[in-house]
């Protein structure tokens, strides 16, 4: 019995063993342990069908038809090269219906076989940080979308290689943008965040000013949080945050919503090319980044910049271009001048033409870094499809001095900040643009206001640049003024310390420009000598430029105003003829463009100034006559104008544009009386008090602020 039973008991362990066993062995490496929530980094499976469905239409055909095209080509073992690849891989697989699992797997093999090897490396060596932390934040989305695809076994080796991989880099240190971005993107698809990334958006937002201008440097604008695909992670990662919810701070920041008006708009150049300033080169330009549509999420206004700038260039195929924008770019729109009271003023002509001109006053108030320079009323200008003028280069501390940068020194000191007291005054119109920036504490107990002038291009005469620098300093000081045309062969001596022209051959866009420099205030010396264009050990061959050095005694008491004239042109446009209008009282020129004469002044603001048949009071004016008719004029910081029956008077000191009957005013408070014809019929802002009025002619009482006028 005993024998019996220990039989069957035995028998029954190796029965039930043995079952144990077969099921072991014949339990499948399904899917029964996968999770079930993905994708949803960037988009939800119930979205596949609506994404499909407008393939067969523009845009959206070109980024399909570019999608399949990569997968089918595979990918260079390089970290940009497999960006562009498992991103299109990804879309391939939602688009292409019959080969979804073909599409998956080229995404899995891609993380196995070759985002494995992929030398990632932490410390100093930028290479081995960024490039490769942007990718992988394009594999994790990739992977998320296809996970339903995969087996258990390959998604757990797509996770190993990615975990291994991006945790040989900290979670903070250089670069900490890139490193939040794709730590904080595979935490979320792990499930370990869910809540706010209060380090990032603070990171973001320290990137731009309240006004939303880059305070770091254009280049780095765009490649940051303008989304750049060198690090697309950067910015990338605040779409993963508001596609899952987890924080929706970033598409309706009105700062951030600000900074891509500005970035898409004015930040480039008529022939869409960055305006230089900060740690860039003229080398560098601005590429067909995949985030760059997702603009729809934020604002309007800048996606119709964007469509501008992207006119005619469709989005490669990709999940960042094809599914995370929310809707199609709108019709382009041409950006118009503006001004940033934290930031600078940046104007540009209002045609859309590549050879228009574009300048910037940059002057940010706050949130200065590494790639800052000292190039407070700094000046970058374009035209003719180049950059006229260039900087110290890159990178860091060797580029930064002011004298390495389009702005003014007193008796050789270097700026004490990067910071400077901001716009503190203009205004941009049909035909001049104006503002004025304020040094703040760049220049210790020094004052610098820098004032810059775009005259538009008309049908009769080519537009042109205008800088009146006032300085107010200690007697016995000298300032030194810099400008840095992009010019590394000889610049022409046209008049002894008078005027100069420059070919635009440092690294011109289009050949055959020149700038010409006229100086309405005559200098002490003029001193041209060669200024290095980046640092010399990081780009050993790189050329240096050539700079002029205009240097000025101030007066009795301490104060120096100086004007000077930039004005571009090449091989079709003719420069114009400068002719110094020689009188002891103030410093002025004329230039002539065929029949278009303008009559440039410097003169003290106590005396009233008569010359050509212009009468005015002021420290700059400009008026412009076409034949003999009278056609605009311009007054800064002045009580009256006449010429020819046109004219103001005021009872304190303001500038002043006017053309016809329509034109813009700065007061700090004052009665103003214009004159001209049909001047009466003007009309102000509802703030504007009407004094009284005539057929040519309105009196009004202005508060302080900016105020237009027209008929």
């Amino acid at each position: 019995m005993n024998l019996i039973n220990t039989f069957f008991v035995s028998f029954g362990l190796i029965f039930i063993i043995g079952s144990c066993n077969k099921e072991k062995i014949e339990q499948p490496a399904d899917d029964s342990q996968k999770e079930t929530h993905h994708p949803f980094l960037i988009v939800k499976k119930d979205q596949f069908n609506s994404l499909r469905e407008k393939s067969s239409i523009e845009p959206w055909k070109s980024m399909k038809e570019d999608a399949l095209e990569r997968s089918d080509n595979g990918s260079k073992t390089s970290a940009y090269n497999l960006q562009y690849y498992v991103g299109a891989a990804a879309l391939a697989y939602i688009l292409d219906e019959e080969k979804t699992d073909v599409h998956a797997t080229r995404v899995k093999n891609a993380i196995v076989d070759q985002y494995s090897k992929l030398e990632v490396k932490d410390g100093g060596d930028w290479g081995g940080v960024v490039p490769n932390m942007g990718s992988f934040f394009v594999a994790i989305l990739a992977l998320d979308i296809v996970y339903d695809a995969l087996s258990l076994e390959d998604i757990q080796a797509c996770e190993n290689v990615i975990k291994n991989q991006i945790f040989k880099i900290a979670r903070e240190g250089s670069w900490v943008d890139v490193r939040y971005g794709t730590h904080g993107t595979w935490d979320i698809y792990k499930g370990d965040r869910t809540t706010p990334d209060d380090k990032y958006y603070a990171g973001i937002l320290a990137q731009i000013t309240p006004d939303g201008v880059s305070p770091v440097t254009n280049h780095y604008a765009w490649e940051r949080v303008g989304g750049g695909n060198s690090r697309v992670s950067k910015s990338g990662y605040m779409d993963v945050l508001e596609f899952t919810g987890i924080d929706n701070r970033y598409y309706d920041n009105e700062q951030i919503q600000k900074f891509q008006r500005w970035l898409f708009g004015l930040s480039v150049n008529c022939s869409k090319e960055m305006a230089i300033f900060g740690d860039m080169l003229p080398t560098q330009g601005i590429s067909n980044d995949m985030l760059h549509r997702r603009v729809v999420n934020f604002d309007m206004e800048a996606a119709g910049y964007a469509a501008w700038f992207h006119e005619g260039t469709p989005a490669i195929g990709n999940i960042i271009t094809y599914i995370i924008p929310q809707k199609v770019l709108p019709e382009p729109v041409v950006p118009s001048s503006k001004l940033y009271e934290n930031g600078g003023a940046f104007f540009r002509e209002k045609e859309d033409d590549p050879n228009g001109l574009h300048a910037v006053l940059y002057n940010i108030k706050s949130q200065d870094e590494w790639h800052t320079h000292n190039e407070v009323n700094g000046l970058a200008l374009s035209g003719y499809g180049n950059r006229l003028l260039v900087n110290g280069g890159r990178l860091g501390e060797p580029t930064r001095a002011a004298e390495l940068n389009n702005t003014l020194t007193i008796n050789d000191k270097n700026h004490n900040s990067r910071l400077g007291g901001g716009i503190v005054d203009g205004f941009t119109t049909d035909g001049f643009d104006f503002a004025v920036g304020n040094d703040g504490q760049a220049l210790s107990s020094n004052k610098h206001l820098r004032n810059l002038m775009l005259v538009h291009s008309t049908a009769d005469a080519k537009g042109f640049f205008i800088l009146i620098d006032e300085v107010e300093a200690s007697v016995g000081d000298r300032v030194k003024n810099y400008l840095h045309p992009a010019n590394q062969t000889t610049i022409s001596e046209v008049t002894s310390k008078e005027e100069y022209t420059a070919a635009i051959d440092h690294y011109p866009t289009v050949n055959g420009a020149k700038l010409t420099f006229y100086y309405v205030t005559p200098p002490e010396e003029i001193n041209i000598e060669k200024s290095q264009s980046a640092v010399p050990d990081r780009y050993p061959s790189y050329p240096d430029h050539s700079r002029l050095e205009s240097v000025y005694n101030v007066d009795d008491e301490g104060n120096k105003n100086m004007a000077t004239v930039l004005f571009p042109h090449n091989f079709i446009t003719l420069k114009a003829d400068f002719q110094r209008i020689q009188d002891e009282n103030f410093n002025g020129c004329t230039v002539t463009q065929g029949s278009v004469v303008d009559y440039i002044f410097e003169a003290p603001a106590e005396k009233e100034i008569n010359s050509s048949e212009i009468s005015f009071q002021g420290e700059f004016c400009l008026a412009r006559k076409v034949g003999n008719s009278n056609s605009f004029y311009f007054v800064r910081n002045g009580i009256k104008f006449s010429s020819g029956g046109s004219g103001f008077e005021s009872d304190n000191p303001i500038s002043i544009y006017a053309k016809d009957t329509k034109g813009a005013i700065t007061s700090l408070g004052s009665k103003v009386k214009l004159a001209g014809n049909g001047m009466g019929s003007v009309q102000f802002d509802s703030s504007v008090e009407v004094l009284s009025s005539g057929a040519d002619f309105i009196e009004v009482q202005l508060p302080e602020g900016t105020f237009y006028f027209k008929k």
